[in-house]
This record gives C-alpha cells, structure tokens and sequence, in this order.
C-alpha cells in the first residue's frame, strides 16, 4: 500500500468511516476527484470488506459531455467490476421551477438519487468525493454571505450516513495520484466557467491566497475546520444536556425557563436554536436574526410576542417564553383574511399553506439568474420585491395601527389608510384585507400594489419571488 492510500486508510480509521459488511453508494461524476475516490475505496475493500455501488448522475446541462461523462464512468465500473447506476435527471428545469441556482439544483438532485439508490441496495453509507479544496471553498463562500461558526465546518468528514475518504487531500494531492497511477478522468468544462460562485472563490480567491499568501492556505483552512468541527460536536452535545434544565412540553408547545439568561450567551442562543427547530420539525431557514428576536424578548412585557417561520409564535410569559405553532389559521380568500387571524409568518424560502390557498416564496440571485431579470412578472398574485431591503421577518396580516405604504415612485411613505382612503377602498373592506409586512412597512398589498419602496430595481441583487396559488386563482 502506498503512502496515498495510507493517509486515506488512516483518515478512515480516525472517523471510523468504513466498516466491514458496509454497502456504500459513491458518487461518480467522472471527475478527477471522483475517479479518485472509486481507486482508492477499491484499495481500502482489501482492508474492511465492504459493497460499493456507483451511482452516475447525467444533470442533461452539456451537450455532448454529459454523454461522454456517462459512458466513461459506465466502462471504467464495468473495468473494475462495480455495480453501475446512470441516472438522468432535468437539472435546468429543476432551477427554473424551483427558482434556485442550478449548482443548487443539481446537488439537491445529486443526494436525493443518491439515497433513493441507498434505499434500493439496502446500503448504509453514501461516500461522496468533496477534498479539502471544496472544504476551503465552501468555507469562503459560507463566511461571505454570512454564518455561523457551524457554515464554517459544514463539510464534515463524517455527516449521517454521508462519508467523505477523500477529506484528507488537496486537490493537487488527487490529480498527483492519478497521474502517478496513470489513471484517466473527464474534465468538467463548466469548472471552468466562472460564471458561478464557486468558480469564481476558485479560480480567484483560494489561487490568489495559495500563490501569495501561503501555498499551504487550504490544508490550513481544512485544519481549522476540523478544529471548529469539534468545539460545534461539543457545545451541541452541552446545548442538548442543558434543554431538559430550561425546556418543558406543553402539548406540542415548548416553555423556554428564562433562567436560561443565566448561561453564557454561546450556549442559550443554541438552546434556542434547537426550540425552534423542534417546534417547527424543521432543520432550515432559522438565522441569528430569529435567535436575536427571542433574546429581545427577554425585555418584553407579558403578552408581548414575536413572529417566526414555519408559523411559529414566541411569545413572553411570566418566567419564560412560550414557542407554539399557529397551525389553524386560515385565508378567506386571496386578497382577505378571516377576521381572527393577526399574523401569519411566512417561510422563506418555501410554502405558507393559507386555507386552499399556498403562499410559495424563492430567492432568485441575480448573478445567477442574470436572463430572468428581464421579465418581471406583471400578474395580480405573482410578485418580485427588493430582497436586499428586507430584514427581518415578514408576515401576512390585516392592517394595524401606524402601518404606512410608498406608492410613490420616490419612495416617500403615507400612512395605510390615507392610500386607501385615496384608493377608494370600501371602509368596510379594509380591516379585512392580506397585507405583507415588515413591521409597519406594507410591502404588497394583496390583489393590488406593491411598495415603491420595495421595488426591484438595477441595483438589486437578490429578489423575493411570491406568487400565490391554489383556490380560485389560475394565473
């Protein structure tokens, strides 16, 4: 065994990755990386005695190269006496109807074909080639659009039943050992397109530190990760601990003990955290901003409440804060809300379930879907605002008290009601129509305008995409 194959079977071991009588699926796209991956668990099958499984995806992007990519792996698993999947999957349309990137699109399909064949092979473990230069990227990317120390270690070695033996080498380090081995792969061309992000932190950010600042900058990078790794595995594992101090059921609702103020802010911003999480079932979409909302609330008067996603309510009790979902409100119709509903938090990105009404909302980038800018939507219930300007939570409610609006093209605002007064909107009508609100900025009202002051514009980089569906709306 060679001194590659060594360090991979010591990585291995050091996150006990592999055991005998596993059945792994790996992901070969044909890449350097890939290859290497295939190689070197073929190497490591003598040592634990496990299944592999490749699995191709064609994401039907590159005319000509997805074929080719295809076949390659096809031969090179038939070569080695692998068991082959090609599975073939629309990325384009994916992107376009989900209105993500298509790196997005194309990963999201990637894991799920990826466990779809996991579940059908009786497989335990999905090994995927990510290197310590994706780690480096990832890292860059995640620190510019802003996180947590959580988004900096997010590749990890060992993650659920995803695997990942290739963690232990720089991207020079797999080329080196195919060329040594003089093992062939397929380049993907649209690596070297830098027109998406990560090309662009690529070819660069991580060159430019790695030919001036230090040559050893993403193996440092990966150092660090895996340092911030373990301190996240250890404040989590503390976090889960202390919940059952400070967190007590109450139906399907939580009571958070404000005694948690009492812990170091590292560690009850995560406690709540994890309220959220477990109120919602969801594992997406919380951010500092929704952590922070609580900690203000800790100020707050009895009675006084904040609005989160995935309909949750935190509201200020004696001693504590209660987290519960309004899972029953409902909408009359799309540009009306039954009368006892106040506030309906809106999942971003996702789908608000209205009655027989959906609110679907997207976060288009504009770098990345530069051609779909051109065509703002002119349609009663499908909407583009500002996301730049957006920043904190948004809700769909009636109007209330000190509620303003911008329908003119400067921006300036007036009050809500002088704007409907103008619009000749019935008096009967108005407590009962749907709003989107930021606070007591209106950004739509439903069935009519949206705010100037949310508009999209030249300038803008990122846009909310709304549009609402189902009852009588057939736009």
């Amino acid at each position: 065994m060679g001194k590659t194959e060594r360090k991979v079977q010591e990585f291995v071991e050091k996150y006990r990755m592999i055991q005998k009588g596993d059945r792994i699926v790996a992901g070969i796209s044909g890449g350097a990386d890939s290859v290497c991956l295939l190689y070197l668990m073929k190497e490591l099958q003598k040592i634990y005695d496990f299944s592999i499984i490749a699995v191709h995806v064609n994401h039907q992007l590159r005319e000509g190269e997805a074929v080719r990519d295809e076949e390659f792996v096809r031969e090179l698993c038939s070569r080695e006496k692998v068991p082959f999947y090609a599975c073939h999957v629309d990325v384009e349309k994916i992107a376009q109807e989900s209105g993500i990137s298509l790196e997005e699109a194309g990963r999201n399909a990637r894991y799920e074909i990826f466990s779809q064949i996991c579940r059908k092979e009786s497989g335990n473990k999905i090994a995927l080639a990510h290197h310590q230069d994706d780690l480096a990227e990832t890292m860059l990317h995640h620190l510019a659009r802003g996180t947590g120390a959580a988004g900096l270690c997010s590749l990890k070695p060992v993650y659920g039943n995803r695997i990942r033996p290739l963690l232990c080498m720089t991207r020079q380090e797999v080329e080196s050992y195919l060329e040594e081995k003089k093992i062939s792969w397929q380049t993907d061309s649209t690596n070297l397109d830098d027109h998406y992000t990560r090309n662009k932190i690529r070819h660069h950010v991580v060159d430019y530190l790695c030919r001036e600042i230090n040559s050893q900058t993403v193996s440092h990078m990966a150092q660090t990760a895996e340092e911030l790794g373990e301190i996240q595995d250890f404040l989590e594992k503390l976090a889960e601990e202390k919940m059952k101090k400070y967190c007590r059921k109450q139906g399907k609702d939580i009571f958070l003990s404000e005694s948690l103020r009492k812990e170091e802010a590292v560690i009850s911003r995560r406690i709540i955290l994890r309220v959220l999480k477990e109120v919602s079932g969801k594992k997406k979409d919380f951010t500092r901003e929704h952590v922070e909302m609580i900690c203000r609330l800790w100020e707050k008067q009895v009675g006084k409440q904040v609005y989160l996603p995935y309909q949750i309510t935190g509201e200020r009790m004696y001693e504590g804060v209660l987290f519960g979902r309004n899972e029953a409100k409902q909408l009359d119709g799309p540009i009306g809300i039954c009368p006892e509903c106040k506030q309906i938090p809106l999942e971003i990105p996702g789908v608000t379930q209205v009655g027989k009404y959906f609110i679907e909302c997207q976060v288009l980038c504009r770098e990345e879907t530069e051609d779909k800018f051109l065509r703002i939507p002119e349609k009663t219930y499908t909407k583009w605002l500002n996301y730049d300007r957006i920043e904190n939570s948004l809700v769909f409610r009636h109007r209330q008290s000190g509620d303003r609006f911008s329908a003119h093209p400067s921006g300036g605002s007036k009050k809500l009601k002088d704007y409907l007064i103008d619009r000749k909107i019935p008096r009967q009508e108005r407590d009962f129509l749907g709003l989107l609100a930021e606070g007591n900025e209106i950004l739509w009202i439903i069935g009519d305008r949206i705010s100037q002051k949310y508009k999209v514009s030249e300038e803008t980089r990122h846009i909310l995409h709304i549009q609402i569906k189902g009852g009588d709306i057939h736009e």
